[in-house]
């Protein structure tokens, strides 16, 4: 888009932003350029209608297909993004680039963040304002220079750097000059030394093979008695089981005997209080049997005397009733007599009175009949009435007695329920607490059972434990692990007052870190600490004397203290996974506390490896790092780490375990004691059980014959009472049923009296009526008293006749009530007779029925106390062999402990081997780094005592030999190989620096011709393009130093129309800012750019020169070069092809708005 673009809009809407985006996105740098003080100032901050972004963003799009740029692309994208965090991209065509790319990309092609295409009025300020050298860059970036100086600035430092080498390497010559010899010297010694050595570790290593193979052959013997040892462990193992498990089989079986002996007690019981139940009802059928056997023979003697009496009246009723016959049969004859000695007429009317007599006569007689009924009615119930009373005495008598009988009964029964609720409550006790102590059984043996195996675990584990204290205690007191001279040492510490021990002895670590420790130290552990330097120098003495190995010394007095550096601390302390500093986590005594200080007052301890990393970049690798799991850091930067197959114990996690398991076999023997005295508590307790259990089966059984006892006494008197009660019930119903005999005798008696005082006042009101009729018949008489008189005597005779039948008649009514009531009364003993008898039929039912019920009783009793003997006998014979099997078991215990003894003795020994052999593996490793496969590969051939022999030889003579540098053969050869390589190096330093110099002084001459044919193009299009931005008038640069191209400056001398030439500092504001302005379209003619941007840098000119400015720019640009122009200035924006207008319609947000004026109408 060739011509010019106007930008344009008001103050703060953020026009200066475009031109700032393309700075920021051509690589500038600087953020007070950009009008912001840190970089995320570019970032959109948000408004208060819109929320903060996080990250600013500007992509530019280049048309390269002239290939301006030096790229091959003809479309070249250049995009820089920031984020808040302040991480930033750039990318170049959409892949990622540096900054140095994109910068290289438009040097010396006069684009760019500081080239002369990107114009703002403070930069037209900057030329007229700023000095000649400053000018100077202007003219510099059209020559195309800066590769050429930025060349030349490497070169010189290169140039420098060589010369510091140069001298460094001239120094260290001199250095090495002096050491040559020397080590050479040394270097002979040692290689002496090295040849003698390397035959010593040859037969040492040799020795140290053969021993472990010794120890190995030792150990594979005492495998195989492990092997053997365990075997017979095991074997007795099994046994012990099976002994155990055949004890639990007989422990059931006794168990299930107990129980059955439990059964057949309680059916034992139960059969007991049946037998006693049944027994109680025999003895009461037996008893009610009696009594009604003596109801029936008094019933029947009662029987039989009314029998007699029947019969006495029915013959008394015969002869009655045969007199009454008699009687009437006579009557009849005299009546007929009398009726003959009526006849007669003069006799009729002494007939008729006689009749009359007869009547009333006969009416008395009747009367009479009647008074003589109720005579006898009277003194029927006069005898009745005393056999009422005496039976009523009878009844009171009975019911007494029975009352009196009854009330012992209920006094006996009161007093057995009293005593069967006491014997059935005591029973019910009794069989609870038996019940509870068959339970308590249970447990206890449950509990003693679970017990016993805790405690025989617990003494295992005793053992176990035991075994491998004694192993690792055994181990430590032989040093197990130390090196040679540090074992003889500590075996002979005594002869050293100031010898404290090694340092694994005087620290104590957390268990947590001792792995970290371990590893950090390693064999720093072994350093003997001691209290001053003669000390020390008397232990060396001792060790050169005996021949017995190397120490290391630590005397405290002149221990170095390693100072930390705690502010360098204090900024990682907050970083995850640091723990601490090991001279803080590991603890010592006061006095030796420089050892820990010496040791690892450099040493940080992680949590693992990526914390651990993290921490020491965060050092600058000042201390060393060490993890959890032993991986190491060093200060150096360089890292040890790694884990082997199998995990070898070290010294601290020794002394570790020994203390852990010192504290577990203290815990382990106050558990086994604790268990053992709880398995004595359930032993104890059992016994007492036991015996609790059979005392109370004992009482049970005795309180259960106690209770059947009283039960069927309750039962018998029960039935007593109630028999007592039927009999008084009885009693008091013939009682009610004959009612109150003296009240109805008095009402019969005065009943009676009633009845006899009218009939005797009937019989006088006849005997008057008779006296009449007797009185007439004598008038009628008188004339003859002889027939009178034998009719007198004939009726005289007939009433007495009468008179006696009624008697008779009486009598017999008499005997025919009497016979009435012996009937009745033979009925009810009849009936009486057939419910006793059939009451007996039944209690004979009853007794056979018990008496069955008790024999079959009686057999299952036997049966049942047979079968309780027989498990007696057999839990007999059970608890005999109960008691076999746990002898037997306690033996197999004994032999399995021994065998455990045993084994654990041979694991020890194994331990030992295994110790030893791990030496060897160790001091092969240590002393040669090699294992034991390639320790074999290269061996003496010499015999173990030649062996010995020869490398007692040869450490003499290494003693001889004495202290010799081993370092020294390779320090010699590092040295001399050193000193030729910078002998050579010097050498090419001097053609290098001959080389950087004519390289400089070439590219300065470069400079100089770019410099000075650019210069003299600048100066032309200047004066040219002056006269037509003035309208006039000259302008030209000059150099201030001709003779010195490199470093000249350039100052401008202008002469406007109608003034004189001066100095451009003489100059208007208005003047300076077009003379600026001239200048930079001079250079834009000189070095045409693609397009040139310009922010209000017509900002300082009037209305007239701004018209010349705009002019300029259509010209020029309507060429080729395209302008992007920010202005607030009509005249700039008249001549502006396309208009851009920004706004603000949004609080903190622009937006553009494009015009073509070319499309606008005129």
């Amino acid at each position: 888009m060739p011509g010019m673009t106007g930008i344009v809009g008001p103050n703060g809407s953020g026009k200066s932003n475009i031109i700032e985006a393309i700075r920021w996105v051509m690589g500038e740098q600087s953020a007070k350029d950009l009008r912001g003080s840190k970089m995320t100032d570019v970032i959109f901050a948000g408004s208060d209608t819109r929320k903060p972004v996080n990250r600013a963003e500007v992509s530019i799009t280049f048309d390269n297909q002239d290939h301006y740029l030096s790229s091959d692309y003809t479309e070249i994208k250049i995009t820089r993004k920031l984020y808040r965090n302040g991480d930033s991209e750039y990318l170049l065509n959409g892949q990622e680039c540096r900054l140095k790319d994109v910068l290289d990309l438009f040097m010396d092609s006069g684009l760019g963040r500081e080239s002369f295409s990107i114009i703002s009025q403070g930069r037209v300020e900057a030329i007229f304002n700023g000095k000649s050298t400053d000018r100077r860059a202007v003219i510099e970036e059209v020559a195309g220079v800066a590769k050429y100086k930025k060349n030349k600035t490497t070169a010189e430092k290169r140039l420098n750097d060589t010369t510091d080498n140069l001298h460094r390497v001239s120094d260290i010559i001199s250095e090495l000059e002096t050491q040559l010899e020397p080590l050479a010297q040394q270097s002979s010694l040692a290689r002496e030394y090295k040849d003698q050595k390397s035959q010593f570790d040859l037969l040492d290593r040799t020795k140290t093979v053969l021993n472990i193979e010794q120890y190995q052959r030792q150990k594979e013997s005492i495998e195989k008695q492990q092997q053997s040892a365990k075997k017979m462990a095991s074997q007795y193992e099994i046994q012990t089981a099976e002994a155990n498990k055949k004890i639990d089989q007989l422990k059931q079986i006794q168990t299930e005997l107990t129980n059955k002996k439990d059964q057949l007690q309680s059916a034992l019981l139960t059969q007991t209080k049946q037998l006693a139940d049944v027994k109680n009802t025999l003895n009461l059928t037996n008893e009610r049997s009696s009594q009604q056997d003596s109801n029936l023979s008094q019933m029947k003697s009662r029987r039989d005397e009314l029998v007699d009496q029947k019969t006495t009246v029915e013959n008394q009723l015969r002869n009655v009733e045969t007199q009454i016959t008699e009687q009437l049969a006579s009557i009849k004859s005299a009546k007929e007599e009398l009726d003959q000695l009526s006849s007669m007429s003069a006799q009729q009317q002494a007939d008729a009175l006689n009749q009359k007599i007869e009547e009333l006569q006969g009416q008395q007689v009747d009367q009479m009949q009647e008074l003589t009924t109720v005579h006898n009615q009277k003194s029927y119930l006069t005898r009745n009435h005393e056999q009422s009373a005496k039976r009523q005495e009878e009844v009171g008598r009975q019911q007494a007695t029975i009352k009196t009988r009854l009330s012992k009964l209920n006094q006996e029964l009161t007093s057995k329920q009293e005593s069967y609720g006491t014997e059935s409550s005591k029973l019910d006790d009794l069989k609870q607490q038996l019940n509870g102590e068959l339970s308590q059984q249970q447990k206890l043996k449950y509990g003693y059972d679970k017990v016993q195996k805790a405690w025989y675990q617990s003494l295992a584990t005793v053992q176990s434990l035991e075994a491998r204290i004694n192993s690792l205690k055994s181990m430590e007191t032989e040093y197990t692990g130390f090196y040679q001279g540090v074992r003889q040492v500590l075996q002979h510490r005594q002869m050293f007052q100031g010898l404290f021990g090694p340092v694994s002895e005087l620290i104590n670590v957390p268990t947590k870190f001792t792995t970290a420790v371990e590893t950090v130290l390693g064999a720093q552990l072994q350093n003997l600490v001691v209290d001053n330097q003669s000390t020390g120098k008397q232990i060396i003495k001792y060790l050169v004397s005996q021949r017995a190995g190397r120490a290391t010394i630590l005397p405290i007095d002149t221990l170095a203290n390693y100072s930390t550096n705690r502010s360098i601390l204090s900024r990682v302390e907050s970083l995850p996974g640091f723990q601490g500093l090991a001279s803080d986590i590991v603890s010592t005594e006061d006095d030796k506390q420089v050892v820990l200080t010496h040791l690892l007052g450099n040493t940080i301890i992680a949590d693992q490896l990526d914390n651990a990393t993290a921490i020491a970049r965060q050092t600058q690798h000042r201390f060393r790092i060490v993890t959890l799991d032993g991986q190491l850091i060093n200060a150096s930067g360089s890292m040890t780490g790694g884990a082997n197959r199998q995990q070898r114990q070290g010294i601290l996690s020794r002394q570790q375990e020994i203390e852990q398991l010192d504290n577990d076999l203290s815990s382990a023997k106050a558990s086994s004691t604790q268990l053992e005295e709880r398995v004595q508590k359930y032993e104890d307790a059992s016994k007492t059980n036991s015996v609790t259990i059979d005392e109370l089966r004992h009482s049970v059984a005795e309180t259960n014959e106690q209770f059947q006892e009283v039960n069927g006494s309750v039962k018998l008197l029960t039935d007593q009472c109630n028999e007592a009660k039927r009999q008084l019930s009885a009693l008091e119903y013939e009682i009610n049923q004959d009612g109150d005999p003296h009240k109805s005798f008095d009402q019969q008696i005065a009943d009676n009296d009633n009845q006899e005082k009218e009939i005797k006042d009937k019989i006088e009101n006849i005997k008057q009526q008779i006296t009449e009729a007797k009185n007439d018949l004598s008038t009628v008489q008188s004339t003859s008293s002889k027939r009178t008189q034998q009719l007198n005597d004939k009726k005289q005779w007939i009433a007495v006749a009468q008179e006696k039948v009624s008697h008779v008649k009486d009598d017999r009514q008499q005997l025919n009530e009497q016979l009435n009531d012996i009937n009745n009364e033979l009925d009810s003993i009849k009936r009486q007779t057939d419910i006793a008898n059939q009451s007996i039929e039944e209690r004979q039912s009853e007794r056979k029925n018990a008496e069955t019920q008790l024999k079959n009783l009686t057999e299952q009793q036997s049966e049942t106390q047979s079968n309780l003997s027989q498990i007696d006998q057999q839990l007999t014979s059970q608890s005999s062999k109960l008691e076999e099997a746990n002898v037997n078991a306690d033996r197999l215990r004994e032999l399995q402990q021994a065998s455990l003894n045993e084994l654990n003795d041979v694991n020890s020994q194994n331990m030992i081997l295994e110790s030893k052999i791990d030496q060897g593996l160790n001091r092969l490793s240590e002393n040669y780094s090699m294992t034991f496969i390639e320790a074999k590969q290269n061996l003496s051939d010499k015999s173990l005592n030649e062996i010995s022999s020869q490398l007692k030889l040869l450490k003499r003579g290494l003693d001889e030999i004495g202290p010799v540098n081993l370092g020294s053969i390779e320090e010699y050869e590092r040295v001399n190989k050193r000193y030729s390589f910078l002998h050579d190096q010097q050498t090419d330093l001097l053609d290098a620096k001959k080389q950087l110099s004519d390289t400089m002084q070439e590219m300065d001459e470069e400079v100089k011709t770019r410099f000075n044919e650019s210069f003299h193009q600048i100066a032309t299009s200047f004066s040219h393009v002056f006269v037509q931005m003035f309208g006039g008038g000259q302008a030209k640069l000059v150099l201030t130093d001709p003779d010195d191209l490199l470093t000249t400056g350039v100052d401008i001398i202008a002469q406007p129309p109608g003034k004189k030439n001066q100095h451009m500092s003489l100059l208007s504001g208005g003047e300076k800012a077009l003379t600026a302005i001239t200048l930079l379209f001079a250079i834009l003619e000189v070095r045409p750019v693609p397009f040139a941007i310009l922010d209000e840098t017509e900002a300082a000119l009037d209305e007239a020169n701004v018209n010349r400015f705009a002019r300029y720019l259509s010209m020029y640009g309507s060429r080729g070069p395209q302008f992007i122009v920010v202005t607030h200035r009509k005249g700039t924006m008249m001549n502006a092809n396309v208009l851009y207008g920004v706004t603000m319609q949004e609080s903190g947000v622009s937006k553009m708005v494009s015009v073509s004026l070319e499309d606008v109408p005129v």
